[in-house]
């Protein structure tokens, strides 16, 4: 029989054998529930769907999902919902031997947005945490988020996001957020080949940008081109999307004119339009 305390308590729950909390061994979603549904509700699906896939874990079903969802949230306000996947425990030790998942469910009621980043724009500073690289899991949005946890520990009076670099010294993404920035009619966004988290928001923004006359390229960003771009913005599925003000001394005029009719044309319900 094996004995698990926890806080010294002995604890028979089958939770304190997840591989969720051994090895961090699944995914998450994290999702807006606005106006009776989630937000943007197939696409996490599908990028779900492909994640589960890269840990070769069984994914729930949508439907299964959408049932579930409805029973968690209480209420009509905005609520953030998480969604964890993790694979089922099984032989002791760091090799996996099902792909059979179990999920979890959670839903924090949200505060009304605030308007300042949205109007005014958001506030930037680099971390000094370098993103971890493991080409395996390059965005897929895993359970182990220390990088994140690290680059959190020392968060700056007055700033909105952090951003985070790889070993090379190129900007990927903010500690929650995908990171755009425009000049011209080049709509830039940080390769995610070697680490970060590709986002729904970047894939929306990503696919709508040719329809407000945008060029999009998915390249290695330095902080330097960074700075001496016309706009900048970060983004996730909760917030939308924020346009940046300042960084390092850059100051932009924000929202610029291109994010602002990319504000618009997105919609976003935590948007203040």
């Amino acid at each position: 029989m094996i004995r698990v305390l926890h806080d010294g308590v002995p604890c028979a729950d089958e939770l304190a054998h997840s591989r969720a909390l051994h090895y961090g061994d699944g995914v998450f979603r994290t999702m807006l529930w606005s106006g009776g549904g989630i937000v943007d509700w197939a696409l996490h699906m599908d990028k779900l769907a492909a994640d589960c896939a890269a840990l070769r874990l069984d994914c729930p079903s949508p439907s299964r999902l959408a049932a579930e969802t409805g029973r968690v949230v209480s209420g009509a306000a905005d609520h953030a919902v998480k969604l964890i996947v993790a694979r089922r425990p099984g032989e002791r030790g760091y090799r996996p031997t099902t792909s059979a998942s179990e999920h979890w469910l959670y839903a924090y009621p949200l505060a009304p947005a605030a308007v300042t980043p949205y109007r005014s724009g958001a506030r930037l500073a680099f971390s000094d945490v370098v993103l971890s690289e493991q080409a395996l899991l390059a965005g897929v949005k895993h359970l182990n988020r220390l990088d994140q946890v690290l680059a959190s520990r020392n968060w700056p009076d007055g700033i909105d996001e952090l951003l985070m670099c790889d070993r090379d010294g190129h900007v990927i993404s903010g500690t929650r957020s995908n990171l755009f920035c425009i000049t011209g009619q080049r709509l830039l966004t940080p390769a995610l080949d070697r680490c970060g988290v590709a986002g729904i928001m970047r894939r929306r923004i990503i696919d709508c940008a040719s329809e407000l006359g945008l060029h999009v390229m998915v390249a290695p960003l330095t902080a330097d081109a960074l700075r001496q771009s016309d706009e900048a913005f970060v983004c996730n599925a909760l917030i939308g999307v924020w346009p940046v003000q300042s960084l390092a001394g850059r100051i932009w005029a924000a929202p610029g004119a291109a994010t602002h009719r990319l504000m618009q044309f997105l919609r976003h319900p935590r948007t203040p339009l």
